[in-house]
């Protein structure tokens, strides 16, 4: 009975010593990996672009920081996805558009991840509206029309303050089905963003199309975000990407990127009409006029002759 003993013993010991390991492989192996969502839906055709910027901003300060690796968890509107990265536990950094209460709440690495291209929108809209939208001139014609919008996102409230009709839509990709079904007359988008989209689904929703005639400009960037007291991974991340503006490569994948090449050459949106708001979410202090990192309206047209 005691020899018994002794080797019940001996086994938990041992049992012990190998959970106690696996638990600290699999802490170190958790502590390589940066956690965000994953794309919104399995027509989100934006989200491959951020993580590529972010697996770059990672790679280019492995050498202070060690090897780390983009994982995506849940995947989550933005309202959750605030919630989740305040909390702490799911995820460790997120990317959106920014705002004063945003900035305040969370850590912004302020530099835009898209030279504030993001603030300029062009619309899809339904095929049986092009004619009245071909029309419209400026802001007091489109505050005739209504437009679908995200929930918890700034753009909703900028629109509004606009003096522009928004539907909140808490699914980003319900919007698509609201604006088909006529409960909103236009769906306003990042020029980058809505050629892919509407493109993505052309089949689904045949009674759709882009319109690009007219830009709504408003000066909107889009931020990574971590958690307040995260100092070491905004730290990271501010550093990875003023590297990657350094070397050139965060231009390189800009222009080159498939979500985001067509922008180029920018001087094709130059031409358009332009509807221009303001934004009164957006931090004054805010350098809209550094050229390092912003896309100003004027870069868009062509140099005089």
């Amino acid at each position: 009975m005691r020899v018994s003993l002794q080797k019940l013993l001996s086994q938990i010991l041992i049992f012990a010593t190998l959970s106690i390991g696996i638990l600290y492989y699999s802490a170190s192996f958790a502590s390589t990996e940066l956690r965000t969502i994953p794309p919104q839906s399995d027509f989100d055709v934006s989200h491959n672009y951020f993580v590529s910027l972010l697996q770059l901003m990672l790679d280019n300060t492995s050498s202070e920081y060690g090897q780390s690796k983009v994982a995506h968890v849940v995947r989550m509107e933005q309202g959750r996805a605030f919630y989740e990265l305040k909390r702490g536990e799911i995820i460790d950094v997120y990317w959106a558009g920014t705002s004063i209460d945003r900035e305040e709440e969370f850590t912004a690495i302020r530099i835009p991840l898209l030279k504030g291209l993001l603030g300029y929108r062009l619309s899809i809209i339904r095929k049986d509206s092009k004619s009245n939208f071909q029309k419209i001139k400026k802001l007091e014609d489109l505050r005739k029309y209504t437009a679908c919008q995200g929930r918890h996102w700034p753009d909703s409230d900028i629109l509004e303050s606009a003096g522009i009709n928004v539907r909140r839509g808490p699914i980003y990709e319900l919007m698509f089905g609201q604006l088909a079904a006529g409960r909103c007359d236009f769906f306003p988008r990042g020029i980058h963003e809505g050629g892919p989209e509407f493109t993505a689904r052309r089949d689904k929703y045949p009674n759709l199309r882009l319109f690009s005639d007219t830009i709504i400009y408003y000066p909107f960037p889009m931020y990574f975000f971590v958690r307040k007291g995260n100092t070491k991974l905004a730290k990271r991340l501010e550093l990875g990407l003023e590297r990657a503006i350094d070397s050139g490569e965060f231009d390189q994948l800009l222009e080159n990127h498939p979500i985001t090449s067509k922008l180029f050459p920018l001087t094709q949106w130059g031409e358009k009409k332009f509807i221009a708001i303001s934004n009164p979410l957006l931090p004054r202090d805010t350098p809209i006029t550094n050229s390092r990192y912003w896309v100003r309206p004027d870069d868009l047209r062509a140099p005089a002759e």
